[in-house]
C-alpha cells in the first residue's frame, strides 16, 4: 500500500509539473477572445507578456509558437548590433590611390579607390542635412592631393561585405524594388532610384518612361505598365542584382505626368564610382580609364594588390542614430547593413549567413533559449524567419537593463504619436505609454515592445499573427485591443 501510494504521488507530481500557468486577467482574456473571431480561424497567434518589475509572465497564448516575424526581427538585429558594436560605433568610407605621384607633372599613375566601410547612410535621406556632403568631401580631397591627371581609374571597393547582396531566401518580386534594395560594402542614396512615368487618360492605356533620378549608368528598362483607374503604385520592377535589364510591369494610376515608382540600384559600388568619375571629370581633372568597382576587375581576370595609401577617411552618424530610424520607419537596408556589420565583428566575412549565425549566438550566450529561433535575414522581408513571442521578449528582457537601453528604446514607435504606430491607440490608456516595433507583410501582422501600464508596472510584450483572413487595417483594429488591454493592466 505504502508503494502504490508512493507512485500515486509521483506521477502527481510528474502531472502537476506538467501543468500550465493559468493566466486570468484582461490581457489573457482578451487575447483569447480575440482568437475565438471568425476572421481568426485560420490564424496562428503568438502572445507573450512579461512583468519587468516582478520577473514573470502575466500572459502567454501560445508565446512559444515560432511564426513570421515580418519587421519585428529588426528588433533582434539592432539589439545585437547594439551589444555587440556599442551606440557610438560609426562605419569608416576609404579614399585611396595605388601607384605614385609625380608632383612635377601633376600626375596620379595609379588608381583612386572608393573603399566601403558598409556605411547605410551615405547620400540617404534620412539624414537630409549630411544627404550630399560626402560628394563635396572627396572632391576636396582629391583636389588636395595636388594632381591634374589620373593615369588609372575611379574604382569603388565594395569587398569590406561579400558580394551576394540579397539574402537567399527572398522573394523574386521583391528583389528589385526599392524596399528590397540589398546591403553592399559601399552603399549610396539608399541604394535606391525611381523612374518617372507618365500615364495615358485611359485605363489600360500605355504609359511613358519620362526619366530615372538619380541617373543609373548602364540600366535598360522594358515598360510594361499600364494606366488603370486606381490611386496608388501597383507597378512592380523584376531584376537581378548586379543585372543592368529591368522589367517594369504592372498598373499606375492614369492621367499622371510624374509618377515615381521606385527601385533598387543593381550596383551600388559602379554607381558611386561612375558618379564621382564624371564630377572630377566635369571640374577639369584628366582621367584616362574608365570607372570600374573591383567586382567587375576580378570578373576580367585577377586584381592587382598594389599597396594602396588613405587620403581621407568619412565618417557616418552613430550607431544610435542609424538604429533610431531602423526601428522607426522600418528601413530594411539599414537592418540589413547592421546584420552585415554584425558578421564583420564576429566573424570578418560579411556575409549574410555569418550574421544571421551571429545574432542567434549572441542571444544563447545571453540566456534567451533559442530553439525554434530562425534567422534568415536581418530586416524580416524573409518569410523562412521564424521567432516566438517568448523569444522576442527574451531579447527585450536583456535590452531593458543594457547600458545601450535607452538607445534601443528611443529608436521604438510610440503609439498615437510617432512613427509606424502614430496612428495607433490615440485616445486611449496606451497612447503615450506603449513603444514598439510593427511588422507588416500579407497575411502576417507583429507588434513588440514596452508598455508602461496605469498603475505603474514596466511590461515587456511581443504578439505575432499569421495568416488572417481579415483586412490589415481590421486586425490593426483587434491588436489595439489588446495593447489597450496592456496599458489599462492593473495588478
Amino acid at each position: 500500500m505504502r508503494y502504490i501510494l508512493s507512485f500515486v504521488l509521483c506521477i502527481s507530481v510528474i502531472c502537476w509539473g506538467q501543468v500550465k500557468p493559468v493566466y486570468n486577467n484582461i490581457i489573457q482574456k482578451t487575447a483569447e477572445a480575440m482568437m475565438k473571431e471568425s476572421s481568426l480561424k485560420h490564424a496562428s497567434l503568438s502572445y507573450y507578456v512579461y512583468d519587468l518589475d516582478s520577473n514573470k509572465a502575466i500572459a502567454n497564448y501560445d508565446g512559444e509558437k515560432s511564426l513570421v516575424p515580418a519587421s519585428t526581427q529588426k528588433l533582434l538585429t539592432t539589439a545585437t548590433a547594439l551589444q555587440l558594436l556599442g551606440s557610438y560605433y560609426k562605419f569608416k568610407t576609404y579614399l585611396e590611390y595605388d601607384g605614385v605621384i609625380d608632383t612635377l607633372t601633376r600626375t596620379l599613375k595609379g588608381n583612386i579607390y572608393i573603399k566601403g566601410g558598409g556605411d547605410p547612410t551615405l547620400g540617404s535621406k534620412y539624414f537630409k542635412k549630411t544627404k550630399d556632403v560626402f560628394k563635396q568631401e572627396w572632391y576636396d580631397a582629391i583636389k588636395e592631393l595636388g594632381i591634374d591627371k589620373v593615369e588609372g581609374s575611379i574604382i569603388g571597393d565594395a569587398s569590406w561585405f561579400t558580394d551576394d547582396m540579397v539574402p537567399t531566401t527572398w522573394i523574386w518580386g521583391d528583389i528589385a524594388n526599392y524596399f528590397a534594395a540589398g546591403p553592399n560594402g559601399l552603399t549610396v542614396y539608399d541604394n535606391t532610384y525611381h523612374i518617372d512615368f507618365s500615364s495615358g487618360p485611359n485605363a489600360g492605356d500605355s504609359t511613358t518612361v519620362e526619366c530615372v533620378i538619380p541617373y543609373i549608368p548602364e540600366m535598360t528598362i522594358e515598360n510594361r505598365v499600364k494606366a488603370a483607374k486606381i490611386r496608388n503604385d501597383q507597378a512592380y520592377i523584376f531584376g537581378a542584382p548586379y543585372d543592368s535589364y529591368k522589367i517594369v510591369q504592372g498598373r499606375i494610376p492614369m492621367a499622371k505626368e510624374s509618377f515615381k515608382v521606385r527601385g533598387a540600384i543593381a550596383d551600388p559600388a559602379y554607381q558611386v564610382a561612375w558618379e564621382l568619375n564624371w564630377m572630377l571629370r566635369d571640374s577639369g581633372l584628366v582621367i584616362t580609364n574608365d570607372p570600374s568597382t573591383i567586382r567587375r576587375m576580378k570578373q576580367a581576370g585577377p586584381v592587382s594588390d598594389a599597396e594602396r595609401t588613405t587620403f581621407h577617411t568619412h565618417k557616418s552618424p552613430s550607431l544610435s542614430r542609424i538604429i533610431y530610424w531602423t526601428n522607426l520607419v522600418s528601413v530594411n537596408l539599414y537592418a540589413e547593413h547592421l546584420l552585415r556589420a554584425v558578421a564583420k565583428k564576429k566573424y570578418k566575412d560579411g556575409s549574410n549567413f555569418s550574421g544571421t549565425v551571429g545574432v542567434q549566438k549572441y542571444w544563447k550566450s545571453k540566456g534567451v533559449n533559442i530553439s525554434g529561433l530562425y534567422v534568415n535575414d536581418g530586416s524580416g522581408l524573409s518569410r523562412h524567419n521564424a521567432i516566438s513571442a517568448e523569444h522576442m521578449v527574451g531579447v527585450l528582457k536583456v535590452m531593458n537593463t543594457s547600458k545601450y537601453a535607452k538607445s534601443f528604446k528611443s529608436s521604438l514607435p510610440v503609439a498615437g504619436k510617432t512613427g509606424t504606430l502614430k496612428s495607433m491607440c490615440k485616445g486611449t490608456s496606451a497612447q503615450g505609454n506603449l513603444k514598439a516595433k510593427s511588422g507588416t507583410m500579407s497575411r502576417i501582422k507583429s507588434y513588440a515592445g514596452y508598455v508602461t501600464t496605469k498603475s505603474g508596472r514596466h511590461l515587456a510584450f511581443a504578439m505575432i499573427v499569421n495568416n488572417h483572413t481579415c483586412t490589415h487595417s481590421v486586425l490593426e483594429k483587434k491588436l489595439e485591443k489588446m495593447m489597450v488591454s496592456m496599458s489599462s493592466y492593473s495588478k
